[in-house]
């Protein structure tokens, strides 16, 4: 009979255990509960307020600045005033500190408009004859004074606008304006002196023993063409026989065709412009295009053959009169 006893108070304690286990369980879980809201409701703060430490606080106001924590939810926070003239805070906050005034710098053309107070900063403006387009202004600029009357006065925010200015920017364009056609004609008189020079080595003449004129211009150059080559360079005949109508393939089969003889290739060059262009104005032609200190080499070559054989034609004339 002890024995059945014996077995019924162990069954009783092994049920009874779970449920002292689960009990317990469940009463963690509401304490579990209620500490996360008391820690939820620990961080929150109404609208307005700020957290210090356990409580929510009130702001401080303008002008005063943070110099104790609240004591309880919902107070007031220890605050003290700006100094004034000096600090300012224009907003309610929570800060201990307040905010330095601005100082107007009287260097950059800036003055005080309204003093520093504790809840509001030093308005700057600028200074009579200064002024500011920019915002904000940092500094300003003197306005600019005016030589030939006003048109706008200077303002805080704009320059002064002068007659002056646009009166002398007329003066310039009608300057101009006259200048330009005397420019035009000094330009097509310098041109035509030019081309007269020009012009000369075509009509270059000089005279023999009986006073006749020997006239250049639809001279042979054939049997000159050697001599005109070795007084120009390579590139001038190129550039010249380019100018006057030679095609690039025929150039490039010139310089192909005597590709190390630069003599050669002058002279191929002259004399194929030469059987293209004709006797007649060829001197005029080349001369024309040359430079002026070229040209009168030319020049000299060609009256001095012409001479020369003036010469010995007299020479000969007289011989035959002789006899």
């Amino acid at each position: 009979m002890s024995g059945i006893w014996v077995h019924l108070s162990l069954i009783f304690i092994s049920v009874s255990g779970p449920l002292s286990k689960g009990e317990n369980a469940h009463m963690a879980g509401i304490n579990s509960e209620g500490l996360k809201l008391n820690i939820t409701e620990a961080n929150s703060c109404q609208e307005g307020l700020y957290r210090e430490h356990q409580f929510c606080c009130q702001p401080c106001p303008p002008g005063k600045r943070k110099n104790g924590d609240c004591k309880r939810d919902g107070d007031t926070p220890e605050c003290v005033l700006c100094s004034e003239g000096n600090e300012y805070t224009d907003k309610s906050h929570h800060s201990d500190k307040c905010i330095r005034c601005s100082i107007c710098d009287e260097e950059h053309g800036l003055e005080v408009e309204q003093n520093c107070t504790r809840t509001r900063n030093t308005k700057c403006r600028c200074k009579s004859n200064f002024f500011c387009n920019s915002s904000p202004c940092e500094h300003c600029n003197p306005c600019t004074t005016c030589e030939h009357g006003i048109i706008e006065k200077c303002t805080p925010t704009s320059n002064t606008k002068c007659k002056g200015s646009r009166s002398h920017a007329n003066s310039l364009w009608a300057l101009l304006i006259l200048l330009i056609p005397i420019v035009l004609i000094i330009y097509k008189v310098v041109k035509s002196r030019e081309r007269n020079k020009k012009n000369d080595y075509c009509n270059s003449a000089a005279s023999n023993d009986e006073g006749r004129q020997l006239n250049l211009t639809d001279v042979d150059l054939g049997k000159y063409i050697p001599s005109i080559a070795e007084q120009m360079r390579i590139t001038e005949v190129k550039e010249f026989v380019r100018k006057n109508g030679m095609e690039e393939a025929k150039i490039d089969d010139i310089m192909h065709d005597n590709v190390h003889e630069t003599a050669e290739q002058k002279v191929q060059l002259l004399r194929n412009w030469y059987q293209s262009h004709g006797k007649k104005n060829a001197y005029c032609t080349l001369t024309k295009s040359l430079p002026k200190a070229l040209a009168e080499k030319i020049c000299d070559i060609v009256m001095k053959d012409i001479t020369n054989e003036r010469e010995n034609a007299n020479l000969q004339n007289e011989n035959e009169n002789l006899v």
